[in-house]
């Protein structure tokens, strides 16, 4: 019975991340075609908070004892 409830609840999850996905893309693409934001912005971004969460994690763990200093990325003129 308890491996249902875990498979349930997996199941679950799938179906969260599923529509998470789902309502980022639409987000993305609205942005984009607005002019807001393109996808290169956005995977700058994203690498830059992979850097610093994964920072603060070896920090946590006691593997990193430096403060995080997010690199200096400069900003690109829109077309």
């Amino acid at each position: 019975m308890k491996d249902v409830k875990v498979i349930a609840k997996l199941a679950d999850l799938q179906e969260v991340g599923y529509q998470n996905a789902l309502l980022l893309h639409a987000l993305v693409e609205l942005l984009e075609a607005r002019g807001l934001l393109t996808k290169d912005e956005l995977i700058g971004s994203m690498h830059e908070l992979d850097a610093e969460l994964h920072h603060r994690i070896q920090q946590i763990a006691g593997l990193s004892p430096a403060p995080y200093e997010p690199p200096v990325t400069p900003l690109k003129p829109r077309s």
